[in-house]
């Protein structure tokens, strides 16, 4: 749903004449306006684990894009993922190792989903993971993120630029942040940019390396000193992990870019081990999650996290206040 058909189909829900369903608990959206990443997923992670560690109660509930099942899918009860990322769908499958103790589960409908939760866990709040366009649950917060280092591309929709709606959408959401950041002063020049609204909170991120970590999550040695390395990702922009492991230090003989989402065949393992020729390959950890069996090298991950530069004051005030409103209703 695109362009014009999304301003219609939200304004409809705006009027009543399509219903909004509810669930019994505070619901905090997670989304984007554009097409491809701008970090929805350490963002959903670090919110998660700031609630989990404040004593709160958290579930994610995310749609799982491309995964072969359907219907509401357990990916998590909260020790680890129980189906593989085909079934589950690769974000929420990588929530679920990062995230234990918190339920994740995928379905298209994520109010089925959030009541399948209720039905056996006590859960205080939901979180939506890439959720702004899923108007068919209601919330209680909308946090949007923009990405620095494109902020909204050409400000066009879909066919004919990278939003999945009006940039004038932006003002319905309750906090914005721009993520990605190189400074501060680039996610402020890039907020100027954004429609929305001056008296609602903003706030900064940028993207880090916390961690190499093995195929099984384990924090693991990095390259030595002045080693190359060869490494790959299949993300909306790949170039982005490129520049990430070059400014952490890393000598990257050759990447090798693929398409989100995608699936690797053997043929590109092999040629990614060919490249490498006994160096250590790095990926990200949401292609780490599409690969299983034996690998023609030995394969790590960069552990990525999120780093506020300001603003999370403001942003964490109105997350505990949405929820104590919804507590108290």
């Amino acid at each position: 749903m695109i362009g014009p058909f999304a301003t219609l189909r939200r304004s409809l829900y705006g009027a009543g004449i399509l219903r909004q369903e509810s669930l019994p608990r505070p619901v905090i959206s997670v989304g984007n306006l554009s097409v491809g990443g701008t970090g929805k997923t350490p963002h959903v992670q670090f919110l998660a684990s700031w609630l989990t560690e404040t004593g709160v109660k958290v579930a994610v509930l995310s749609r799982g894009y491309g995964r072969k099942s359907r219907g509401v899918v357990w990916v998590s009860r909260g020790d680890g993922p129980a189906v593989t990322a085909e079934y589950g769908g690769d974000e929420p499958v990588l929530l679920a190792a990062l995230l234990p103790g918190v339920p994740v589960l995928a379905g298209e409908s994520r109010a089925e989903a959030g009541r399948e939760c209720l039905r056996s866990r006590d859960v205080d709040v939901f979180l939506l993971d890439d959720g702004f366009q899923h108007l068919s649950l209601g919330r209680d917060a909308d946090i949007l993120l923009v990405d620095a280092t494109c902020v909204l591309g050409n400000m066009r929709t879909l066919p004919f630029g990278p939003l999945r709606e009006s940039p004038e959408t932006a003002r319905r959401a309750d906090a914005l942040v721009i993520t990605k950041c190189a400074g501060l002063s680039q996610g402020e020049k890039a907020a100027a940019a954004v429609p929305f609204e001056a008296d609602r909170p903003r706030a900064y991120t940028r993207m880090v390396a916390r961690a190499v970590v093995d195929r099984f999550g384990r924090e693991t040695s990095l390259p030595r000193d002045g080693e190359e390395v060869v490494a790959f990702s299949g993300l909306a922009h790949n170039g982005q992990f490129a520049d990430t492991l070059r400014t952490s230090g890393f000598a990257v003989r050759k990447f090798f870019s693929f398409r989100d989402h995608y699936r690797y065949r053997r043929a590109d393992l092999e040629r990614i081990a060919s490249a490498a020729g006994g160096a250590p390959v790095l990926t990200t950890e949401k292609d780490l999650v599409r690969l299983s069996g034996t690998l023609p090298f030995d394969l790590k991950a960069i552990r990525i996290g999120v780093e506020f530069l300001s603003g999370w004051e403001d942003l964490s005030r109105l997350i505990l206040e949405r929820l104590g409103k919804a507590v108290e209703s």
